[in-house]
């Protein structure tokens, strides 16, 4: 059986709306564990197959160390935690995120239950997508839901939850239930993460009845800091090279002023409206980018790139951390610095 190399090249995942929304709780190495598991699968596939990677794998994806009593403690939770959900008033399902795991001296194996075909593969409509460089610096595991369940509202720019709905989604404990522990841990935790960390900016409202807050609300609009720092880094390493082709095969480029322009019309540049919609579409396709590709091929054989996260051995911090971007040379090598 041929190890799957989709653990270290995929960092987005689709789940259906009927996941984003059911009732399940998780640790935070659960949920991580999962969250990076679900990128190994590719939007194509039809089935299940067995995912085979080593520990150093998880760790690189994860970004933090995997002990085997950890990692065994960590599947025998996702086995004790069934996922429940419901389709309708008188129709529920329960069942597990994986029907196998295997660890065999630093090798790990792994298949998803069958059952949740119709949730992760081959999704038409009402689906969410996510990316874990978004997710995983988030350290609240109540962080990472509450974005999977904006982010499936995103386009729409708010969403509202009864306040004892959202508990039961999030299957919070009973030291959670004051409103105040659970607004202050949860609630504007989620806000502060996801603001902090994602594509996502958010901002929370709360309504009454009476002196009790019955349910809350979260206005959504894009977080533009990931974007500002994209364009900056195609703008310091990119100019002058083909970044993507549209439909009618035109190749997209930047000029040394930072402009974007069509092929080899460097000197008539596209209009302010135009270019901000095709910035924001290469940032939101930025993994089918040219020269990104490029540069992962020619970063095994002659440099590398250390920070954009965009490339999963050189990218150590999110977009949406990074403050200043300076281009260093080294001999032969090509360093890109944050601080």
């Amino acid at each position: 059986m041929a190890n799957t190399t989709d653990l270290t090249t995929r960092d987005y995942s689709r789940q259906s709306h009927l996941i984003v929304n059911s009732k399940y709780a998780m640790t935070s190495n659960e949920i991580n564990l999962v969250l990076v598991l679900l990128t190994a699968i590719d939007k194509k596939d039809e089935d299940f197959k067995d995912y085979i990677f080593t520990k150093k794998e998880l760790e690189k994806k994860t970004g933090k160390k995997w002990d085997s009593q950890q990692l065994q403690k960590t599947v025998d939770g996702l086995f004790e935690k069934p996922i429940r959900i419901r389709e309708g008033e008188n129709k529920w399902k329960r069942f597990n995120w994986f029907s196998y795991f295997e660890y065999d001296n630093g090798t790990i194996t792994c298949r998803f239950d069958k059952a949740l075909k119709p949730y992760l593969l081959e999704l038409k409509e009402r689906f969410v997508i996510s990316d874990i460089k978004h997710l995983l610096p988030m350290k609240s595991t109540y962080s990472k839901r509450i974005y999977l369940l904006l982010k499936e509202y995103s386009k729409i720019g708010h969403r509202s939850f009864n306040v004892e709905k959202l508990r039961e989604i999030l299957q919070t404990p009973k030291s959670l239930n004051l409103y105040s522990n659970f607004r202050t841990k949860v609630l504007k935790r989620a806000e502060t993460d996801i603001n902090k960390f994602t594509d996502l900016e958010v901002k929370l409202s709360e309504k009454k009845r009476g002196r009790k807050i019955v349910e809350i609300t979260y206005t959504i609009k894009k977080n533009t800091t990931d974007l500002k720092s994209f364009i900056q880094v195609i703008r310091e390493l990119y100019t002058n090279k083909v970044l993507f082709h549209t439909k009618d095969n035109k190749p997209i480029m930047c000029s040394t002023k930072g402009l974007l322009y069509y092929g080899d019309e460097e000197n008539i540049t596209i209009n302010k409206k135009e270019s901000q919609k095709l910035w924001e579409y290469l940032h939101e396709n930025r993994e089918n980018l040219l020269v990104f590709k490029i540069s992962l091929e020619e970063g095994k054989k002659h440099f590398y790139l250390s920070s954009m996260r965009y490339f999963k051995e050189y990218i150590k911090e999110n977009f949406a951390n990074q403050e200043i971007i300076k281009l260093k040379k080294r001999s032969t090598d090509s360093v890109l610095i944050i601080s």
